[in-house]
């Protein structure tokens, strides 16, 4: 029982430590999400008591209400742009040329061809002499 023992307690030690890789990053977001919610939330009062001093308190809330609308219909905007790209075609189900760059593939070919034969061309003529 000595061994399943050591293997549940590796494995248990395992686990704690990757969950405290995962649970810190997910919390300082948190944190981070709940601070600027905050700093939005005394910006819009201090906003609304600006406004209001200047233009009354009925164009002061229409204006920030209309402010955050746009900010969020802006961030939804962005989210769906994000999240809406294709994936990345893999190049591993590709077939070679599909691209339509047969010419130039040959041209590269036969120039790699024509470099090898010169150099071992070359390379024979030192050796004879």
């Amino acid at each position: 029982m000595g061994l399943v023992d050591d293997i549940v307690h590796r494995a248990a030690r395992d686990v704690r430590t990757d969950v405290r890789k995962m649970i810190l990053p997910g919390l300082l977001v948190l944190a981070a999400g709940l601070s600027g919610a905050a700093g939005m939330g005394f910006l819009t009062a201090w906003a609304y008591l600006a406004l209001t001093a200047a233009i009354g308190h009925g164009p002061a809330a229409l204006l920030i209400g209309l402010g955050h609308a746009l900010l969020s219909a802006g961030l939804v905007f962005v989210a769906r742009r994000v999240f809406s790209k294709p994936a990345p075609d893999d190049a591993s189900q590709k077939s070679p040329g599909v691209n339509g760059n047969e010419a130039g593939d040959a041209v590269c070919q036969i120039a790699f061809t024509a470099a090898f034969v010169l150099a071992r061309y070359l390379g024979e003529k030192k050796q004879d002499g």
